[in-house]
């Protein structure tokens, strides 16, 4: 055989093993990359895939490995563009469809995830993750009812998915629908009992219910999972004070502090918390840093204004109340408090221009009508007292002070009938200084009424 005939058949021949060779050199690579990526080692994943596809470019599954590795390693724009060619050479194969959407929602294109979801969900691949992601492809774009349509879908199609119950439970709480959200963080945790997001969800779905007790319940699961998120032992200390566990509240308070000891709000619940222990001193010592680390913070000022209140200091808590209107004259307690100040330092007409502009704040003010009804008596304005004292019984009918009040107004004005009538109800709720008024303006009441 001449040398002419010899080479052209020896470069056929070569070409013949690597065309028959490139498909097991080509399932060889895709093994390797299958087996990295299980292992996440996707960089190494990555780089099999790759050579797959450069042996037999038809290779759609090595296509779609390369671009699931790009997606995992957070290259969702080349994920993207790796699944549309792939989904431009083969327009049936759904898996691409479904995680060319998941991409798209990570570089925030919505509208593209959700027509690519329907396209997954037209092949009906994975249905309940199809359905749970096209729901928050719709509640990014601010479609609640066609997130809440799809996340119900999805648990049609799949009840043991709890992807879609977590997802359908933070929709409803994003719309005050704390029950609802409650029920689905229950369906969800029954099927994820281990994941602590669920707890710390509906935790706080249970706290917007004022359910204190059922958040503390999931916060301390969360903290016996040391779950790593900050902040556990401040959020439980505020739950435990909203339900009088002070002490409680002051414990956690306390760790919480360890962690940050820099956190205004945290010595802001525990100064509340000392407060209401009686702690008054602990209490000014922890709104002192609070108004020290946030000056900006009306309800430190107000709160310690209060204990400067109840220590018998008008005078530092009027200043301390200024502080906090001017930092928010919205609030009508601070208006209240105030006036209160101000009844104790003697300016009885300055009370009662804070008690009206409280009450103009919140008509609801039942102790704003007292209280000024008090300093309208002082100033001998008792009609305008008698007044105040009716608004405050209208909405709290429960305070017998106000009835003992009420009767000095109409002793004053002489209504005898109606001022004994009140030291008569007042009495017998418990105010054992109208005794001595009843002896002395209703005696002939006096056997049948004082024993």
């Amino acid at each position: 055989m001449s040398k002419k005939i010899i080479i052209p058949v020896s470069i056929f021949v070569v070409i013949l093993l690597a065309w028959i060779l490139r498909i097991p050199l080509s399932n060889y690579y895709y093994d390797k990359g299958t087996e990295y990526m299980n292992g996440e080692l996707y960089d190494d994943a990555r780089s099999y895939f790759g050579r797959a596809v450069r042996i037999r470019p038809g290779m759609a599954d090595a296509r779609f490995g390369k671009a699931l590795c790009e997606a995992a390693l957070e290259n969702h724009g080349t994920a993207v563009s790796l699944f549309s060619v792939l989904i431009d050479k083969e327009s049936d194969y759904a898996p691409a469809w479904f995680y060319r959407g998941v991409s798209k929602i990570a570089t925030g294109n919505f509208e593209g995830a959700a027509d690519d979801f329907t396209r997954s969900l037209g092949m009906e691949y994975e249905l309940a993750a199809s359905y749970t992601n096209r729901g928050r492809a719709y509640k990014e774009l601010n479609d609640s009812d066609r997130a809440l349509e799809d996340f119900t879908k999805a648990i049609e199609a799949d009840p043991s998915y709890s992807p879609a119950w977590f997802e359908r439970g933070a929709l409803r709480a994003g719309l005050e629908d704390f029950d609802g959200a409650v029920e689905d963080y229950n369906m969800a945790i029954k099927h994820e009992p281990e994941n602590p997001e669920l707890y710390r969800l509906r935790g706080a779905s249970m706290a917007s219910q004022e359910n204190f007790i059922g958040a503390i319940a999931d916060y301390d699961r969360l903290i016996g999972m040391e779950a790593g998120y900050s902040g556990l032992y401040k959020q439980r200390g505020i739950f435990k004070r909203r339900i009088n566990d002070y002490a409680g509240a002051v414990s956690d308070l306390d760790i919480a502090l360890e962690y940050d000891p820099d956190d205004a709000e945290t010595y802001f619940y525990r100064g509340s918390s000392y407060a209401n222990m009686g702690d008054l001193n602990r209490a000014m010592d922890d709104f002192t840093r609070t108004v020290e680390l946030d000056p900006g913070k009306a309800r430190g000022w107000l709160n310690r204004g209060l204990a400067w209140l109840r220590q018998g200091d008008p005078t530092n808590a009027i200043d301390d109340i200024n502080r906090s209107v001017s930092l928010d004259d919205t609030n009508a307690q601070s208006f209240y408090l105030r006036g209160t100040a101000r009844a104790m330092h003697g300016d009885y007409s300055g009370s009662v221009d804070d008690f009206t502009t409280a009450l103009n704040i919140d008509p609801g003010h039942a102790m704003a009508y007292f209280n000024r009804g008090i300093s309208m008596g002082i100033m001998g304005r008792h009609k305008e007292a008698v007044n105040d004292y009716d608004r405050s019984i209208g909405l709290d009918p429960s305070n017998p002070v106000v009835y003992h009040q009420r009767a000095i107004s109409r002793i004053n004005l002489n209504d005898m009938k109606g001022g004994c009538e009140d030291l008569r109800t007042a009495f017998e709720m418990g105010v054992e200084e109208a005794e001595s008024m009843l002896k002395m303006y209703c005696r002939e009441d006096i056997n049948t009424l004082v024993r």
